[in-house]
């Protein structure tokens, strides 16, 4: 084939990311997230006090800590106010997940289309049940909590990047998640969930999150290698909708879909032990005061 008749098709995923930057679009990832992330993931031994000091660089996140710390699940019986206390109290590998989980809820900076509370409601739960189900399948807790928490943030990246658009797809998805995706693509000729998946790449989020968050509509169709982060990243997503809740844009009639139990099936998990963790989440998700 002559040189001239090649077609490169654009990395439309990319273009996006770009172009939402140069507007200042993206949502917003503190430096002190950043640096908190390389410590954790260092492998070195870790003192409270560098993990205070980090967290005391962003004045939300060092709020949020402290609201977290004093909320029903951490509180040590009195006010505590000294982040040192905090991480302590806390513990760093909890740190991680809530300092993530506060960022998120502050991070957009355009208002979507669509319910910005449900979106964040749906974000935080889901990632309470990406804990749980982590911590029984003997997968890392962080990762499954930000594999959930980060699931849809493709979805405010689309609407952002053309809010006619999206609300076209919304018309159209006509509330089902099981559309979403499809509709996405006719319309901007990507998805959430790669969209998404690439601006966590951006920001050196680990391989298992990224590919979690990428896979997590077709889980099994991911390489093998990330296969169970997807499909935990997958029933993650559906646990959140459960009593008819939605992530603002979309939900589901069936929490015990054909995807959910291919999920269950790959994992060996009862329907039973699943509604328990989903249940458990919720409470957690509650006492930290992030629901």
């Amino acid at each position: 084939m002559a040189a001239e008749n090649i077609v490169v098709k654009p990395n439309v995923s990319r273009a996006i990311l770009e172009r939402l930057h140069s507007l200042d679009d993206l949502p917003h990832f503190p430096n002190a997230l950043m640096k908190l992330e390389q410590l954790l993931a260092s492998h070195t031994t870790v003192h409270l006090e560098d993990v205070a000091h980090l967290v005391a660089q962003d004045p939300r996140l060092a709020a949020g800590l402290i609201g977290v710390v004093n909320s029903a699940k951490y509180s040590p019986g009195f006010k505590v106010a000294d982040l040192t206390l905090a991480v302590n109290r806390i513990g760093t590998s909890d740190v991680r997940m809530m300092a993530h989980a506060i960022n998120y809820k502050s991070a957009i900076k355009t208002k979507p289309p669509f319910s910005e509370k449900e979106f964040m409601q749906h974000a935080m739960l889901a990632a309470f049940i990406g804990q749980s189900l982590a911590k029984e399948l003997h997968i890392n807790p962080g990762e499954g909590f930000l594999c959930g928490l980060m699931h849809d943030i493709g979805i405010y990246l689309l609407s952002t990047e053309n809010r006619e658009a999206y609300k076209t797809v919304m018309l159209q998805v006509m509330g089902e998640a099981r559309n979403l995706v499809a509709i996405e693509n006719t319309h901007f000729q990507t998805a959430h969930p790669i969209l998404g998946a690439r601006l966590l790449q951006q920001w050196k989020f680990p391989s298992e999150i990224v590919m979690g968050v990428a896979g997590h509509h077709a889980p099994e169709l991911s390489d093998s290698k990330y296969q169970a982060y997807a499909f935990l990243t997958g029933l993650s997503e559906f646990g959140a909708y459960r009593d008819g809740l939605t992530n603002g844009v979309v939900g589901a009639d069936n929490l015990l879909n054909d995807q959910v139990m291919q999920g269950l099936d790959f994992f060996g998990l009862s329907e039973s032990t699943y509604q328990e963790l989903i249940a458990d989440a919720y409470d957690n998700a509650v006492n930290c005061g992030l629901a």
